[in-house]
């Protein structure tokens, strides 16, 4: 019998730490995301976030979640929400993103 590969451990966001990073660089590359994976971005950007991932374990299992999101909402098209679902959505968003 085989075993399940095991997953990097994910911190929580108050005991996130890494050496040299901050979490408002962090912050940054979560914005440019979606823009790194699309091939929208600068070579000079790209190599930024490249060299933050190799040091951030975080940011790194991250991305790895975010990939999978985007070929699963390409996979199963969402159906359109009702404006009240859509604000609820984002005030929670917001909230747990601390706005």
């Amino acid at each position: 019998m085989t075993r399940p590969t095991p997953r990097k451990a994910v911190r929580s966001p108050r005991t996130h730490r890494h050496a040299g990073h901050s979490k408002a660089q962090c912050l940054k590359i979560f914005r440019r995301l979606s823009l790194y994976l699309d091939g929208e971005l600068p070579d000079n950007a790209c190599e930024e976030i490249r060299k933050h991932l190799h040091g951030c374990d975080n940011c790194e299992v991250f991305l790895a979640s975010f990939k999978r999101t985007v070929i699963l909402c390409r996979k199963y098209p969402a159906k359109p929400l009702s404006p009240t679902a859509k604000g609820a959505i984002r005030a929670a968003v917001l909230k747990a993103a601390g706005r």
